[in-house]
């Protein structure tokens, strides 16, 4: 038996990077999705389901239970950006908020038993601030960088919550130059960084041994750009 990595949301972008990165790095990762597409190399392992359905994620916890003497942390990085509707808002409560809370909660005697682990959760800048035009996405990631201080309190002093908080990483494939102008405005520093920045934050976070309880902000620079255009 293995003590993995889990991380979810691994199908693409920012996760499937990440993913493979810290695979390279030595970390035996268990990729969650809810499709079978997931990044190839030999210290990954693929489990399939749909962490907005509460019946699936309790599989995944029996999975990991089963399968696995331990857990190295937990990365939440599953996430949907949806336009504002009540219906949309529950569905990103059940992903943002529901599954990292019944996950941290279900697995946290199997990351105890690790003796060192993490969880780290993938907020947005946009919890700390708010956005006129995504009123639910912000609200469900500040449910989830608010959970951080608690589950540090609650899981301390061997497993390390933290959570953050990225502004732009990569663009949208089909961002049309007016987009893409107008999105490099909002930062200090005008340029697409990819998921690196994000992936050098998560390493570090795992290597640390006395940060917890803390939300890192990786936006370029954008809470200081006081002109640029709001959401």
């Amino acid at each position: 038996m293995t003590t993995p990595l889990l991380i979810t949301g691994t199908s693409k972008r920012v996760g499937y990077e990440l993913a493979l990165s810290l695979a390279e790095r030595g970390y035996e990762i268990l990729s969650v999705n809810r499709t079978d597409t997931s990044p190839k190399h030999p210290r990954i392992v693929h489990f399939q389901a749909d962490l907005m359905d509460r019946a699936q994620r309790e599989r995944l916890v029996a999975h990991v239970r089963t399968r696995h003497d331990a857990l190295r942390g937990i990365v939440h990085n599953a996430s949907q950006w949806l336009d504002d509707s009540l219906e949309n808002l529950e569905a990103m409560l059940r992903l943002h908020v529901e599954a990292p809370f019944q996950l941290n909660l279900e697995l946290g005697d199997w990351l105890k038993k690790a003796g060192r682990a993490d969880i780290i959760h993938i907020c947005d800048e946009s919890a700390s601030r708010g956005s006129k035009n995504h009123v639910a996405y912000a609200a469900s990631k500040a449910a989830l960088q608010n959970m951080t201080l608690s589950f540090a309190e609650m899981y301390a002093p061997n497993v390390r919550v933290n959570s953050i908080s990225p502004g732009l990483l990569i663009l949208k494939e089909d961002s049309t130059p007016e987009y893409v102008e107008k999105t490099f405005r909002k930062a200090l520093l005008e340029f697409e960084p990819g998921a690196e920045p994000l992936i050098q934050t998560v390493a570090y976070l795992l290597e640390s041994n006395y940060t917890t309880g803390s939300n890192v902000v990786i936006n370029g620079g954008r809470h200081l750009r006081k002109e640029a255009p709001l959401d």
